[in-house]
């Protein structure tokens, strides 16, 4: 299996390609800095998945597309400026449908956040309160714009809403609740998260549906 990676330089993309390689699949990555995944034996086209040409180049070869973007800021602060486009994550996913169309892939993975969308309602009112001022509203709304794409187009997608994203191995995996019900705990791990995205492309699960995706309670 060949896998067209967005976001393969981030924090979750690594976990990804490391699972992807302990598994014996293919990642084709997409990076504006080739050399920051050069220890990994993966296929890199230079240059970013805001463009249609470079995904539509990308994509040669791949049975499927998991997306981990995410709109980052220059520090951590919320209200600290951003370093991406307001509508990367939106774009991307629809430059990926495009080509998807084109070479007749249909599996579609995208990483969300428990508050894009319709789950903006769930969320506590001071997270709102902060978001709704900060720019972390921007990856908010991006996540929620490319939720509606994904779930307007023909393709077999999952949308995996996380909490909050830990760097922590998780030793009993990830778990998915459907949407509308609370995630079985308040973090998700990205190892953990990155098994369930392959495990779920492998088998065929959860197509069409948006779920929410944390760790599996100790």
């Amino acid at each position: 299996m060949k896998i067209l990676l967005l976001g393969a330089t981030g924090r979750t993309g690594i976990r990804i390609v490391e699972e992807a390689a302990r598994r014996g699949d293919e990642i084709s990555a997409i990076a504006r800095d080739p050399g920051k995944l050069s220890e990994y034996q993966i296929d890199i086209t230079r240059g970013t998945p805001y463009e249609e040409e470079t995904v539509e180049t990308a994509i040669a070869g791949c049975d499927a597309v998991i997306n981990v973007l995410n709109i980052s800021r220059k520090s951590d602060n919320p209200w600290a400026s951003l370093r991406s486009p307001r509508d990367l994550i939106s774009q991307s996913a629809h430059n990926a449908l495009t080509a998807m169309e084109q070479v007749g892939i249909n599996r579609f993975i995208a990483l969300s956040t428990i508050g894009a969308g319709r789950s903006w309602q769930n969320i506590p009112w001071l997270l709102k309160a902060i978001v709704s001022i900060s720019n972390l509203k921007y990856p908010f709304r991006d996540h929620g714009r490319q939720e509606e794409i994904l779930e307007n187009s023909p393709m077999d997608y999952t949308i995996c809403r996380a909490p909050m994203l830990t760097d922590d191995e998780a030793a009993a995996g990830a778990v998915a609740t459907p949407e509308g019900t609370p995630p079985a705990s308040r973090v998700l791990s990205r190892s953990a998260a990155a098994e369930f995205f392959l495990d779920i492309i492998e088998d065929s699960s959860h197509i069409r549906e948006v779920i929410h995706l944390s760790n599996k309670p100790d």
